[in-house]
């Protein structure tokens, strides 16, 4: 059985990077009926925060990743950690290192001075047994390093195809610390192991632990999961996403009002080649292909999410829509109406205001200023406020009649006087739905407006 898993750290609220990769996990366990497995990797003690773990809980929820299995906090899995390190410091697979960190800082160092990769230079791999006895009795502090098996790693991702690192990519890698915690390497290899994870889905910034991790693997003599590495996301200036390109994090988007089906949605076809782009949550399960993505950064396009989002807007039923906006079920009408030119439901949210109050936004006014038969604009709204208000279009070919200004001025003054904005839903729907007392506050305002004097 195909076995996934999602592990982010709980340092901070779950950014949309991330968040990509807990929907490709999900989307790629649901295709092929596996287990979508939820760890926290909290063993930076210092910085993970039970406020994080439980935000991205709740942002799972929202995407509707609900995870099949945990969470498994490696927090409250050290001793098993401490136990392996034992069987391959037994097997001669590891050992302790007494090196201070200035030593390791001079060695780093002089390696840059060099220009030469920094590397431990294996110092403590030797010690014979006494003078570790020696060092352990003079209270040193040691980490343990794993031995790397200073061999060739080649594996097949699943998305950069034959990946090949070289015998000396790998030093001895520390796998636990002087606090005796689990170093992030050693921690997650040991989890997939136990949990029986039989592929790695993450994002490409960890492609260069994998021969560790492989390594690993073949000292506790299990085979390795299969890899597949996606691309890591960037702003319009091809770096990565971060907080200067604007909303980052899955928690402000959907306070932006981006739907989860839309999110879900363009996480899922960010840097893949599908045959459509505004795809259901069933459609994305029976299309989804991890051969299909591309192994280069992906641009995230905020356009493109907002078009999927008033794509998924548009296609949802107005009863649910209400419902995912707080409103009573009374407002489907108002939201069915609403629905067709909002990108996302802050701006539905924000147009709920048209069938509340008459206001008249400043956009429209200055519009209406800009006319040059201005001086008509009193007389007109005289007669929009006398027309059949059950009969838009009645009321238009009325209008039309005298007036000299164009079909479009006609029907912008008519969408102002109406909805109080130059812009919103299709006019003829809206019009039978705002209240009469509305519509004739906002004629009364205009038109005191537009009978004084612009200059006085």
């Amino acid at each position: 059985m195909v076995r996934v898993r999602f592990a982010p750290s709980p340092t901070g609220n779950l950014h949309v990077g991330n968040g990509r990769t807990a929907v490709l996990n999900y989307l790629f366990a649901r295709r092929n009926r596996g287990r979508f497995i939820l760890r926290i990797e909290d063993t930076d003690l210092e910085r993970s925060e039970t406020l994080f773990e439980d935000a991205i809980g709740d942002d799972l929820g929202w995407l509707g990743a609900t995870p099949d299995e945990g969470p498994y906090r490696q927090s409250e899995r050290l001793d098993i950690y401490r136990a392996h390190s034992r069987m391959l410091l037994d097997k001669g697979l590891a050992y302790k290192c007494f090196c201070s960190k200035e030593e390791l800082e001079k060695a780093r160092a002089d390696a840059q001075r060099l220009k030469i990769p920094p590397r431990y230079g294996q110092t403590c791999r030797n010690l014979t047994a006494e003078a570790i006895r020696g060092l352990e009795a003079q209270g040193r502090p040691f980490v343990l390093r794993f031995k790397s098996l200073e061999r060739k790693i080649a594996f097949r991702d699943m998305i950069h195809g034959e990946v090949e690192f070289p015998a000396d990519h790998v030093d001895d890698f520390i796998i636990m610390r002087t606090d005796r915690v689990a170093s992030y390497n050693f921690a997650a290899a040991v989890d997939d192991l136990l949990m029986d994870v039989t592929h790695v889905v993450r994002g490409g910034d960890h492609l260069s632990n994998t021969p560790k991790q492989i390594m690993l693997f073949l000292a506790f003599g299990k085979e390795p999961p299969t890899y597949a590495h996606h691309s890591l996301l960037t702003g319009s200036d091809r770096k990565p996403l971060s907080k200067r390109h604007g909303a980052t994090t899955v928690a402000e988007f959907r306070a932006m009002g981006i739907l989860p089906e839309a999110m879900v949605n363009y996480l899922a076809i960010i840097g893949r080649k599908t045959d459509s782009e505004l795809m259901g949550r069933e459609s994305l399960i029976e299309t989804f292909s991890l051969g299909s993505f591309s192994s280069s950064d992906a641009l995230f396009d905020l356009e493109k999410l907002l078009w999927l989002n008033k794509g998924h807007i548009k296609a949802m039923e107005p009863g649910l829509l209400a419902e995912r906006m707080g409103l009573p079920a009374t407002d489907r009408e108002k939201v069915a109406i609403l629905r067709e030119n909002a990108r996302t439901l802050r701006e539905m949210r924000s147009m709920l205001a048209i069938f509340d109050s008459a206001d008249v936004e400043e956009e429209g006014v200055s519009f209406l200023s800009s006319l040059k038969n201005v001086s008509q604009i009193p007389e007109l709204l005289r007669r929009i406020a006398e027309g059949d208000h059950n009969d838009f279009e009645s009321l238009f070919k009325e209008l039309e009649k005298g007036s000299t200004l164009s079909k479009r001025e006609l029907f912008m003054l008519l969408r102002i006087a109406i909805s109080g904005r130059k812009s919103g839903p299709p006019l003829k729907e809206l019009y039978r739905l705002i209240p009469r007392d509305s519509i004739l506050e906002r004629i009364a305002w205009l038109e005191q407006r537009f009978s004084t004097p612009l200059n006085a």
